[in-house]
């Protein structure tokens, strides 16, 4: 039976995703489930380890039994022992009359999650490796070894191989671990489902208002979001729609500018090292670009400077296209054609090209 909140309560239909990457992910990860061999689940940070842990648990013939989490990064390295496998009373000063069982105990029957398993000191190491290879415990102060029934999952965001080469990670522990590993890939290898996942989460905390994210982000904003790297995968994602969510006008729909500033902080800084001469050069630039072209949107424009050797890359070009709406000399349209001169653009440009200066005000 389950103790209170020991559970898990992700399954794979709660994995959000129509890519090949996690597609993939979730096969494996469903073979691995009928197993009831060590697991070693690998993946950057935010890519969603533990939930891939406990849907592995709740489609396994221990899913009525325990689901135990245990992060080693939070653990101090002095408490580990005691934590995990217990200890007897007398065992040291302060502890509790009668002993406590370890978390290895309480996962009997279940499975316990070692996450950040990287993060295992060396000299625990020892232990939780003649844990794995003989399926029982000693409590600390203990002479009473406890059989146990226990699978477990361990997670890392690490490279444990390369921890092995450095000596920091036990060989014996990384092979005992790694039986069968499944890789959770971050999100920009999966970019294929940010628009899924943007929706679903739009779903979740506007209490169902809004499923597309469409009808909250600005096109822009959307182009930007899918081209972004993500480093903290689908948790910032998720906290991304939250605080969106939270502070968002519902008259309007999000821009770019209006995205946290660690997110758009390369736009902000590229534009920024751009002098008031060399902004004027090449808001001329894009005008006679829109010109020549009949109206053209940012993407092709992007193109086009990298052609020409402008240093201009599609986020700049279109906070310098906002800015010109902004001053009546373009005007942004919906399709192909993207912008076009307005009268006071035309003149301007023309002016400039007669041998005219761009004087402030203008």
């Amino acid at each position: 039976m389950r103790k209170d909140g020991l559970t898990a309560v992700y399954e794979f239909e709660d994995i959000v995703g129509q890519s090949r990457a996690i597609k993939k992910a979730i096969e494996a990860a469903k073979k691995i489930a009928s197993s009831d061999s060590t697991v070693l689940i690998y993946g950057e940070s935010g890519t969603g380890k533990e939930l891939f842990a406990q849907a592995i648990h709740n489609a396994s013939r221990r899913k009525d039994g325990p689901f135990v989490p245990v992060n080693f990064a939070a653990l101090p390295s002095n408490l580990l022992e005691s934590e995990l496998f217990g200890y007897e009373e007398g065992a040291f000063t302060g502890a509790k009359k009668g002993g406590k069982p370890g978390l290895f105990e309480e996962a009997d029957g279940g499975t316990i999650f070692l996450d950040e398993i990287g993060d295992a000191p060396q000299d625990f190491q020892v232990r939780l490796l003649r844990v794995l290879q003989e399926k029982r415990i000693i409590r600390v102060g203990g002479l009473k070894a406890i059989q146990l029934d226990v699978r477990v999952i361990a997670a890392t965001n690490k490279d444990l191989w390369k921890k092995v080469k450095e000596g920091s990670f036990r060989q014996d522990l990384y092979y005992r671990l790694s039986v069968l590993p499944l890789y959770v890939p971050p999100l920009r290898e999966r970019k294929e489902d940010i628009l899924v996942l943007l929706g679903f989460y739009l779903k979740r905390y506007t209490d169902g208002r809004i499923t597309n994210a469409w009808d909250f982000f600005e096109e822009d904003t959307l182009d930007y979001l899918l081209s972004y790297e993500w480093p903290g995968n689908v948790r910032e994602l998720v906290n991304l729609v939250e605080y969106l969510v939270s502070v968002k006008d519902e008259t309007t729909r999000i821009a770019i500018e209006d995205l946290p500033s660690h997110m758009i902080s390369g736009i902000l800084s590229a534009a920024s090292d751009l002098s008031v001469k060399e902004k004027r050069e090449a808001m001329i630039w894009i005008m006679k670009k829109i010109k020549e072209n009949d109206g053209i949107g940012r993407r092709a424009l992007a193109e086009m400077a990298k052609r020409e050797n402008w240093n201009l890359g599609e986020g700049i070009i279109r906070r310098m296209m906002k800015q010109m709406e902004r001053d009546g000399l373009i005007e942004l349209k919906i399709g192909a054609k993207g912008a076009v001169l307005t009268g006071k653009g035309k003149a301007l440009l023309e002016m400039v090209e007669n041998g005219g200066k761009w004087e402030e005000g203008m």
